[in-house]
């Protein structure tokens, strides 16, 4: 398992491009831009793991991680797609119950992002858009590396 932050191995998943689109949704600087994908990153795995501790949150997030460890090799994560996924779809990749799990507390970690970073809500949500299906496979490879 890596010992870097999560939040390194999902800012270098992401690469420039998508966080120049990401800076355009936010409408920040790219410093900054990094700052508010380091922070969703935390706030999307603080409010998982609160999530985690509810009847079935636990054992939910355990099949979502076993099933990402036992998938076959995912999509790069810059191509994980996340068509659908707030929806209650399971996401463009192999990755997709993870996704959907980190779906689930979006909308929490929005909140708290932005209330942290004075942005609008709805454009951190629409930044976790582009950043969820990268940590779900970032923590799915990580998972398998585990194994």
């Amino acid at each position: 398992m890596s010992d870097r932050p999560l939040k390194d191995e999902v800012l270098e998943e992401l690469g420039e491009d998508r966080l120049r689109e990401i800076a355009a949704l936010l409408g920040t600087g790219a410093d900054e831009t990094r700052q508010v994908v380091g922070g969703s990153v935390a706030s999307l795995t603080g409010v998982l793991t609160d999530d985690a501790v509810t009847p079935g949150g636990t054992a939910e997030l355990c099949q979502a991680m076993e099933q990402a460890a036992n998938a076959t090799e995912p999509l790069p994560a810059a191509a994980a797609g996340f068509a659908g996924v707030q929806g209650g779809a399971q996401g463009g990749s192999n990755n997709g119950a993870l996704v959907a799990v980190l779906a689930k507390v979006a909308v929490p970690a929005a909140r708290a992002v932005a209330k942290r970073t004075g942005l609008p809500e709805k454009a951190v949500a629409g930044a976790l858009e582009s950043i969820i299906p990268v940590v779900a496979a970032v923590l799915a490879r990580r998972a398998r590396e585990k194994r």
